[in-house]
């Protein structure tokens, strides 16, 4: 599973940087509040990072239970902290649990007239991954071709992280039987990471998923030929592997 693009640790520092876009009013009580849930959401980022995952969730819950009263003024930090706890629970497999998390996430951050696009796409991208692994494959394909239109509009067509997402939701397509709409999606995901100056794995993944959509299609020519160029650059990239490994 790809995280979302956000970084996984901001400082106390960055935090404060955008209490003044979160909170509603400047007062000393205000402060006191966002002190405490920055504490609590940067020891469970640490936790986090060291794959303390039962002590991160606590963190996050700690942090969400001092927002909760204030959510109005702090709508922005309690999004940021639901988020985060559902990355959690997604790592320990408890999906059905973040589901909701995940969730009002989207829905606050579609109603915030200034949110950040990056944090947008986080959002839905996660949510799409949470109903993906929950088996609601119905939900996903609208989720992650929201997730497609953010990201398009901000950042390079050429970017491979652009691609990556393009062909998630070729496979949500294709797992949901919209056959020739996953093979148009595989294909421009082909096309962004062919930019690269040379083969990558996910190029390999790319061909690999449209190589699965034309078999089912009955195009099982154009498959076969798609199959020997995937398999042409696995065998390239693990050749280059063991002559890195036998290197001394």
């Amino acid at each position: 599973m790809r995280w979302p693009h956000r970084d996984l640790a901001l400082g106390v520092a960055c935090l404060l940087s955008i209490v003044g876009l979160a909170r509603g009013e400047d007062t000393p009580a205000s402060h006191e509040v966002v002190s405490k849930w920055a504490y609590y959401n940067n020891v469970a980022w640490g936790a986090f990072r060291k794959g303390d995952l039962e002590l991160a969730d606590y963190r996050f819950r700690k942090a969400i239970e001092v927002l909760r009263p204030h959510e109005k003024e702090h709508v922005r930090l309690m999004a940021r902290s639901c988020h985060d706890l559902s990355r959690v629970l997604c790592a320990q497999g408890r999906y059905s649990e973040a589901e909701p998390f995940a969730r009002w996430v989207v829905a606050a951050r579609d109603a915030d007239a200034e949110v950040r696009q990056d944090s947008l796409f986080d959002a839905v991208y996660l949510l799409a991954i949470v109903e993906r692994e929950l088996g609601r494959h119905d939900e996903v394909v609208p989720l992650l071709s929201r997730a497609v239109a953010i990201e398009e509009k901000n950042v390079p067509l050429s970017d491979p992280q652009l691609a990556l997402t393009i062909k998630e939701l070729a496979d949500a397509e294709a797992r949901v039987g919209s056959l020739e709409e996953a093979d148009a999606h595989y294909r421009r995901a082909i096309r962004i990471h062919e930019y690269a100056d040379k083969p990558t794995p996910d190029l390999a993944e790319a061909l690999e998923g449209r190589v699965a959509v034309l078999d089912r299609l009955g195009r099982a020519a154009e498959a076969r030929k798609l199959e020997a160029r995937a398999r042409d650059i696995r065998d390239r990239l693990n050749g280059e592997a063991t002559v890195r490994r036998g290197s001394p």
